[in-house]
Parts: structure tokens; sequence; C-alpha cells
């Protein structure tokens, strides 16, 4: 896509260019890296927003539950009185105080107080399924959202390497692509730059006619 720029100028790296760690020697076409990126950032956007939805299902969850274990007590209250309501009518009954009408009457009561109870028994035994039902979809939320913060570091990762950057200070002996040319990448790296870290110091090796060695 385009060359880096020698540092502190203008000039376009090249042949017999300076740079130092870091410079940027070349920019690939990052088009679709920048569209994995932002795809990442939207998937990472909705399953956060996932969690939050979770997180506030198991708050309501647990809610509904404390409610039905509220209410599971209350019934269970009642059920005790007209429990004793019934055993009170029946042994004034023995006793000819009360009438048949008002010990079946307490009876009735007592039978329909053990109903309730039992359903109330059934809803905190469904609210607290609810819970773990909910306590699970936010454990898959948060699943969601690491894999999705893990996918966002990917793509900004492959992005970052889009820029190919000077790992020391030295000179560019070497510049082996063009702008426009397809860099594609294999088990072996391509070679887009030779850098020499220090032209001061040399190490030849040539080849010498014995001849001439005199």
């Amino acid at each position: 896509r385009e060359f880096g720029h020698v540092p502190g100028t203008e000039q376009t790296i090249n042949y017999g260019s300076l740079v130092e760690p870091g410079t940027m020697l070349a920019k690939i076409d990052d088009a679709l890296y920048r569209e994995e990126v932002e795809l990442a950032k939207a998937d990472l956007t909705q399953a956060q927003s996932q969690k939050i939805q979770a997180e506030s299902g198991i708050h309501q969850a647990q809610a509904n539950l404390a409610r039905a274990k509220a209410e599971l007590e209350q019934q269970q209250s009642r059920l005790q009185q007209a429990e004793r309501d019934r055993a009170r009518a029946e042994q004034l009954q023995a006793k000819n105080s009360v009438s048949e009408q008002e010990v079946e009457t307490a009876q009735s009561n007592a039978i329909q107080a053990g109903a309730a109870v039992a359903i109330s028994r059934a809803a905190v035994a469904q609210a607290e399924a609810a819970v773990e039902t909910a306590q699970g979809g936010v454990l898959a939320a948060e699943a969601a959202v690491i894999r999705a913060q893990a996918l966002l570091r990917k793509a900004e990762t492959n992005l970052g390497y889009t820029t190919i950057k000077s790992p020391i200070r030295g000179v560019i002996i070497d510049r082996r692509v063009n702008i426009g040319q397809t860099v594609v990448a294999s088990l072996n790296a391509p070679s887009l730059f030779l850098i020499a870290k220090d032209l001061r110091r040399l190490e030849i090796w040539a080849s010498v006619n014995e001849a001439d060695i005199g």
C-alpha cells in the first residue's frame, strides 16, 4: 500500500535509508483487517449486552424466588392456623358446643390451606429452577464475552501486522517489494527488507586469485 518515511524527514524508505527501532517501513493494505476489527467490536458489544440482560434476568429470578418463599411461609402460617381451628372445632363438636356446619367449614378451610401450601411449594421449586437457568445463562453470556474479547484481540493483532516496523537501528541495504505488489505469507515468511545493523564493522568473504595475494 505504501512505504514509510525516514525518521524526521519526508523521504520514503529506500536503499540506504537510516531507520530506528519501530520505524514504519511499509504499510500493507489493511481494509479487510479493519473490517474484521469492527465486526469483532460489534460482536463484543452484543455479547456484553447479552451478559447484562442475563444478569438482569438472574436478579429478577432471585426476586421471584424470594417472593415465592415469602408466599410459602405465609401459606404455611395460614395452614397452621386452619389446622388449629379445625382441631378446636372438632373438640367443641365432641362437647356439642359448635354446629356441624362450623366443623365442616373449619375442615374445608384446613384442606384449602393445605392445597395453597402445596401450590406455593411448587411455585418455589419453579422459581428455584428459573434461578438455576438464569445462572446458566449468565455463565454462557460470560463465556461469550470472553470469546468475543479473544476474537477482538486476534483481529487487532492481525491489523497490527499490516504495519511493518524496523526491529533494529540500521541501514536499508535491500528493498525487495514495490507498491502494489502482492505479499503472500507461507511457511517461510517473505523477506521485504534487508537491514544492516552497523556498516562500520564489516566481515567480507571474497575469492582472491592466488597470484594476486602478494
